[in-house]
């Protein structure tokens, strides 16, 4: 594909563990527009965010992932990290991410993945084991595993929030993370 020096984000969970909600708190907005022009968000005022709301939990990754080269594509040659949405989804079927994280990986973006271990809807967590999957596929990203339950409490959810930020930030700011 090309080589863009700028991260791609991209937030892993299992299936409504609250990724979007997760999206919508970092950027505090509940749309977004990819294929229109970055936006600078107040959170990160130095940077421009290009945020893909969609997910193969929604989408078959051919049609995520054939999404995903659109809004790259559109924006190949700004300055603007991505985010997306990853669902943790390893069983081989339909929505199987392995195939999203092979183009990620191919895109040439240098790509963070944000794994969410603690689910918002219940008390189910992402075990590091269950992991190695993802792993397998990753050659140049990089994970980040955030193992704070959060099960329907808005204090620790606003605390795993801080915590990705920080992440994203140290990224940001060039750092090795």
């Amino acid at each position: 594909m090309f080589f863009n020096p700028q991260p791609l984000f991209v937030i892993v969970g299992y299936p409504n563990s609250g990724k979007r909600k997760l999206l919508q708190e970092i950027f505090a907005r509940k749309n977004f527009f990819p294929l229109k022009d970055p936006f600078t968000p107040a959170v990160f005022p130095e940077k421009k965010f290009v945020v893909i709301n969609k997910t193969n939990h929604d989408y078959v990754p051919e049609i995520l992932c054939t999404h995903v080269s659109q809004v790259m594509r559109r924006h190949a040659l700004s300055s603007a990290a991505f985010m997306l949405m990853l669902s943790l989804i390893l069983d081989g079927g339909r929505h199987d991410a392995r195939s999203v994280v092979q183009y990620l990986e191919a895109s040439g973006f240098l790509v963070h993945y944000l794994v969410l271990a603690g689910s918002w809807e219940d008390k189910r967590m992402v075990p590091e084991e269950a992991l190695e999957p993802l792993r397998a596929k990753i050659r140049h990203g990089r994970i980040h595993y955030f193992d704070r339950l959060v099960t329907r409490s808005p204090l620790r959810f606003a605390q795993r929030t801080e915590e990705v930020v920080a992440v994203i930030r140290e990224v940001l700011a060039g750092g090795r993370r």
